[in-house]
C-alpha cells in the first residue's frame, strides 16, 4: 500500500484472508506513529477532537477499527492475538518500522498484547483505565456492576447473550443517540460529565456511537466474549515500558486494578491523576501522548 497523502481520512487495508481493516490517521503525517485501540463503544476515530495537540507534539496518530467495527470486516471467533496480528500487517503496509500503541479501557488488553507480541516493533505502550483480565471472577467484579454483568454474561451464554443485544441495538435504534451518550455520563463520575460537557468530545462520541448501532450488535458480542477467554500472555511476559493512567474518580473499573497490573509488568509505571475519571483519556490527552513518544 502507499503511503498515504492524506492525514485523517479513513481507509481501508486489505488483509491476506480477504477481509479489509479501517483506519484513520491524524496529526503530523511525517511524525511518530502511534497506533491507537479504541474503547468498547469506538471507533478509528477515538482521540481528543483537538487535532493541534498531535500536530504540536508531532505524532502520526493511526485509529484502527477492530473486525466488525467501522470499516473492518468481521471475523468470528476472534481472539486479541487475531487483532493484534491484523495491526501488524496494518503496520508492514504503512512501513512502519516501529511504533507506540496506546490503549484505552476495552482497547488496553490490545495495546499490552502488541506490546508483547513485538517488543522489538512497539517502543512504548500507554493504556488509559485498560480491562483487567477477565477468564476469573475477580475480573468482573472490579468493574461497574452493570458491565461486569454484561461481561460475565458474554463470557457465559453467548447465544442468550447475542440475543440480548440485538434487543438493546434495535431499542436503542429508536432513539437519539444523544439520549445514550447522555445515559452514558450519568453512570459515570462528575469528572467524567465535565468532559462530555466538551461539545466537540459529546459530538464525537456521539457519532462514534452513531455508526456502531447501525452495523448492529454482533461486532460489540464478538469484542465482550473475545475479552472473556484468556489473553494468550502473562503481564509478567512484557517487556516494552508501559504507562498505566487511571483516574481517581473513575467508577467503571477501581483504579487498584491498575496498579495490581502494574506490579505484574516488569517495566510499567502506575499514573493515578487525582479529579480525574474514566474519560482521562480526553482530559489528560496530552500529557499521556508526551510521555508515550518521550526519547
Amino acid at each position: 500500500m502507499a503511503r498515504l497523502a492524506q492525514v485523517a481520512t479513513a481507509r481501508q487495508a486489505q488483509l491476506q484472508d480477504g477481509r479489509r481493516l479501517g483506519f484513520a490517521q491524524f496529526g503530523d503525517a511525517d511524525g511518530k506513529p502511534v497506533i491507537a485501540f479504541h474503547d468498547l463503544w469506538g471507533n478509528r476515530n477515538m482521540r481528543h477532537p483537538d487535532d493541534a495537540i498531535l500536530a504540536r507534539l508531532g505524532i502520526r496518530l493511526i485509529g484502527v477499527d477492530r473486525p466488525g467495527y467501522g470499516m473492518s470486516t468481521r471475523k468470528n471467533g476472534r481472539s486479541l492475538m487475531d487483532v493484534v496480528d491484523d495491526v501488524m500487517l496494518l503496520s508492514k503496509a504503512l512501513k512502519l518500522d516501529q511504533f507506540a500503541v496506546l490503549g484505552f479501557s476495552a482497547g488496553g488488553p490490545y495495546a499490552l498484547a502488541c506490546a508483547y507480541r513485538f517488543p522489538q516493533i512497539a517502543t512504548r505502550c500507554a493504556v488509559v483505565a485498560p480491562l483487567p483480565p477477565m477468564d476469573h471472577a475477580q475480573g468482573f467484579r472490579a468493574l461497574h456492576p452493570l458491565y461486569g454483568r454484561l461481561f460475565q454474561m458474554a463470557g457465559g451464554n453467548e447465544t442468550f447473550f447475542r440475543l440480548l443485544m440485538r434487543g438493546f441495538i434495535w431499542f436503542d435504534g429508536q432513539r437519539s443517540a444523544d439520549q445514550y451518550i447522555r445515559e452514558l455520563g450519568g453512570l459515570l463520575s462528575p469528572a467524567d460529565q465535565s468532559v462530555l460537557r466538551n461539545i466537540n468530545v459529546f459530538n464525537s462520541r456521539r457519532e462514534i456511537w452513531e455508526e456502531i448501532r447501525s452495523g448492529g450488535s454482533d461486532n460489540l458480542v464478538d469484542e465482550m466474549v473475545a475479552l472473556t477467554k484468556p489473553w494468550g500472555f502473562r503481564l509478567q511476559s512484557i517487556r516494552v515500558p508501559v504507562d498505566i493512567w487511571w483516574g481517581e474518580a473513575d467508577v467503571f473499573c477501581a483504579p487498584g486494578v491498575g496498579e495490581r497490573m502494574a506490579g505484574m509488568i516488569p517495566n510499567a509505571t502506575f499514573r493515578l491523576e487525582p479529579q480525574a475519571g474514566h474519560f482521562m483519556l480526553y482530559s489528560h490527552w496530552q500529557s499521556i501522548l508526551q510521555r508515550l513518544v518521550a526519547n
